[in-house]
């Protein structure tokens, strides 16, 4: 809903304060819910957007090259490319670079711009959960949860679970989803209500950390 990607720009251009002067580098395809993350909260915000050529979303240095000469300040790249990329150019334009797509391998963050692993199905609106990579460690977190949404670790009688214990992550709030187009099954599968508000059974299994 209009609401769900409201809540996510309100989010974003809080988290990584996104300015008027500021470019921001659409790198997901079209298909794909991370590209309303690289041009709603640009637009909504009188930053600039910049559609990556196709033919350069894959090769390290053009993107490097592209993101030096206009001035790119916020990207979003999947997970295994953005970590190439961390590792494999020098890169004095960006201010903030976030993967996600798959688990994040330990990685040392460069000096030059601030790295973020996020998470989030796409049931959820985009990010989920985010967490700042600041030092190398052997397992990075998902993180915490974006302003509008609650994250829990629960059994499978939604009995919320401790510090340590592993359990599924459940997500709660705004950016909810309202369920699949013409699939009343599978939405009452996954989607419930929680404490009165919109909630997800997103499967995957997680812990808190101290």
């Amino acid at each position: 809903e209009h609401g769900n990607l409201v809540a996510f720009i309100k989010w974003y251009r809080r988290y990584y304060d996104l300015k008027p002067e500021h470019n921001v580098a659409a790198y997901a395809s079209f298909g794909f819910d991370a590209n309303m993350m690289d041009q709603y909260p640009a637009l909504t915000s009188g930053a600039t957007v910049h559609v990556i050529p196709e033919e350069d979303r894959l090769d390290l240095v053009a993107i490097n090259n592209y993101y030096e000469e206009n001035h790119i300040t916020h990207s979003f790249i999947t997970t295994q490319v953005g970590v190439q990329f961390l590792l494999n150019t020098e890169n004095h334009s960006l201010m903030h670079l976030s993967v996600g797509g798959e688990k994040l391998m330990s990685v040392d963050p460069v000096a030059d711009y601030a790295l973020y692993n996020a998470y989030g199905p796409t049931e959820c609106s985009i990010f989920t959960t985010t967490y700042r990579v600041t030092a190398k460690e052997p397992n990075i977190p998902v993180g915490k949860p974006t302003d509008e949404l609650e994250c829990y670790v629960m059994d499978k009688n939604l009995h919320r679970l401790p510090v340590g214990a592993a359990g599924e992550l459940v997500i709660v709030g705004k950016q909810v989803g309202r369920g699949y187009l013409n699939r009343p099954d599978k939405t009452a599968e996954v989607f419930f209500t929680y404490n009165g508000k919109r909630a997800y059974h997103s499967g995957d299994i997680v812990g808190y950390r101290e």
